[in-house]
Formats: C-alpha cells, structure tokens, sequence
C-alpha cells in the first residue's frame, strides 16, 4: 500500500514539473520570438504555437491517463481494503456467537458440575445413614447373642435341675414300692414318702415349664439374631451398591469440572482472539479513511492540474489569435505557479 502512494505521489510531481517546463520552455520562447525581425515573426509564431499545442496537449492526456491509472489504482486498494473488513467483520460476528455458545456451554457445564455435586452429597448422607444403621444392627446383635448365651446356660441349669430331680423322684417311688413290701412298715411313712415324691414331681412340672419359656426366648432370640444379620446383609450390599454409585456421581463430577475447565480455557482464547479481530477491524478502518483521504487529495490535485492545464491552454489559443490579429512580438506567458489543493473530507 505505501509503495503504491508513494507511486502516486511521484507520478503527481512529474506531471508538476513537467508543466512547470512547458512554463519555462513558453518563456524562452516568447523571448526569442520577441527578438527577431517581423519576416521571420509570423513563421515562427505558427510553429512555435503548433509545438506549445502538441506539448500541452500531451501533457494533458499524460494528466488523464495518470489520474485514470490512480483511480483505478485507489478502486482496486478501496474494494481489497472493504474485504479486508468484511472478513474481520465477519470473523468478529463469528467470534460473538461462538462465544455466546461457549457461555451457554460452559452454564450447562457448569449445571451438570452442581448436579453431580448435590447427587454426590445425597449419595454420601444415604451411605453414612445406612452405615450408622449397620452399625446399631451390629449392637443389636451382639445384644442378642448375650441374650442367646444367657438363655442357653439358664436352659442348660434347669435341665440339670430337672435331671436331678428327676433321679430323687425315680429314688422316692423306688423307697415307696420297697416299703410297700415289708409287712411291717407304717402307714404314716409312706404317707410322708409319697407326699415327697409328690412335692417332686411337681417340681419337676414347673421346671419343665420353666424350661420350655427358656427355650422359646432362645429360639426368639436365635430369630431375631437371624432377622438382624439378614439385615445386616441388607445394609452390607446396600452400602457396596452406595459407594459404587459414588464412585460413578465422583467421575461425573470429575469429567463435568473438566469440561468447565476446558470451556473456560476455550472462552479465553474466544475473548483473546476477539479482541484482536477488533483491534484489525479498527486498523483496517483507519487504514480505509486514510486511502479516502489520500484518494481525495490525488482526485484535488489532479483536478487543479487538469484545470491549470484547460487555463494555460486557453492563454495559448488567446496568444494565437491576438498573434494572428496583431503583427506585433507576442509576450511571453506567464509561468504557471504550482496548484495549491486543499484536500476534501474523506
């Protein structure tokens, strides 16, 4: 781009000093024509103007060509600077929106992170509720099996008890029947012996009940200590299938805090590049405005030399024809001063 102005430029200064030597050479010219005799005056008028005309005109289709050459050249810069900021344009659209969609991406992220948060933490109180409740069960069973062993060693006493009762009676009833042989044996001690074995044998009818509550509340004791360790089981596999599913919520959350990471690092480089899509976009902005700009001051001062060029050439066709008119030694024409141009507002 700035070596294509700088082109410009130096193509402008030629044409300027290109005029200003017309300027000079007409001056010379009008000098020496001022000089010579009448004879030769009309002679070299004609081929003096004839010349000054070819040369004006010239420069003059110099001039066009050269401001048609600049602005096709600034058309061209103009139309591949407008793509240039359609691009960042649209690059900078893209990167809005893809960071609209990063942000919604990263909120669902970040959803799914506390999701698996809170099921972890649900997850982690069911496990300990269940792991106190194995552990009262435990308690509860070790209670029960005091109970078991209590009851069994109080079954175990009163069966022996009973055993030796049972021997005293079978003793009683064997003393009565050889009692009951002897002719002389009193009836009072039998009476006294079989009152005895009476008094045992319903001893042994309340140890024998006694016996059987025992047994019942160990039985009861042995259900209930069975019911608790299937229970126990329970709230084993229960606890397993627990810490599995927390192992699965813990993962969950491992990969959901991972994504977010990733989202967020993704948002930067987003935010990153957006920033210097807006940075190019603002250069190519400025670097438009300044080739408008430049475009106009070529356009100004190729104008004012088109129109210096119209203007001299009109004082040429006024000098030919008061030549024409008058026989007298024409004047030289003034050289013309260079073009001040004021650039317009891009």
């Amino acid at each position: 781009m700035t070596r294509e102005n700088t082109n410009k430029h130096y193509s402008l200064r030629k044409l300027k000093k290109g005029t200003a030597s017309v300027a000079v050479a007409l001056s010379v010219l009008g000098a020496g024509l001022a000089s010579q005799t009448e004879v030769k005056a009309e002679a070299s008028r004609e081929v003096t103007n004839e010349l000054v005309t070819k040369m004006w005109k010239s420069k003059f289709d110099e001039a066009e060509l050269q401001n048609e050459k600049l602005k096709s050249d600034n058309d061209s810069l103009k139309e591949t600077l407008e793509g240039y900021v359609g691009t960042i344009q649209a690059s900078s659209r893209r990167a809005s929106e893809l960071s609209a969609q990063n942000k919604a991406l990263q909120a669902e992220a970040e959803a799914a992170a506390q999701k698996a948060l809170d099921a972890l933490n649900n997850k982690n109180a069911q496990i300990a509720k269940l792991v106190n409740d194995n552990d009262s069960l435990k308690e509860a069973i070790e209670g029960y099996v005091d109970t078991i062993q209590q009851a069994s060693r109080e079954v175990s006493a009163k069966q022996e008890e009973l055993a030796a009762a049972q021997l005293q009676l079978e003793a009683k009833n064997a003393e009565i029947e050889n009692l009951k042989r002897q002719d002389n044996m009193k009836a009072e001690e039998i009476a006294k012996l079989e009152s005895e074995a009476k008094i045992l044998e319903n001893l042994i009818g309340s140890g024998k009940r006694e016996l059987g509550d025992l047994e019942a509340k160990l039985a009861d004791a042995n259900a209930q200590k069975a019911k608790l360790e299937s229970e126990a089981v329970i709230l084993e596999n229960l606890i397993g299938s627990g810490k599995r599913e927390i192992a699965d919520l813990q993962a969950k959350l491992d990969a959901a805090n991972a994504d977010n990471a990733k989202l967020t690092e993704e948002k930067q480089i987003l935010e990153a590049s957006r920033k210097r899509t807006n940075r190019d976009l603002e250069a190519a902005r400025n670097a438009k405005k300044e080739v408008d700009a430049e475009l106009a001051k070529l356009k100004a001062e190729a104008e004012a030399l088109k129109e210096q060029l119209a203007k001299q050439a009109q004082e040429i066709e006024k000098l030919k024809n008061s030549k024409e008119a008058s026989p007298k030694a024409p004047e030289a024409p003034k050289t013309p001063e260079k073009p001040e141009v004021t650039p317009k507002d891009s």
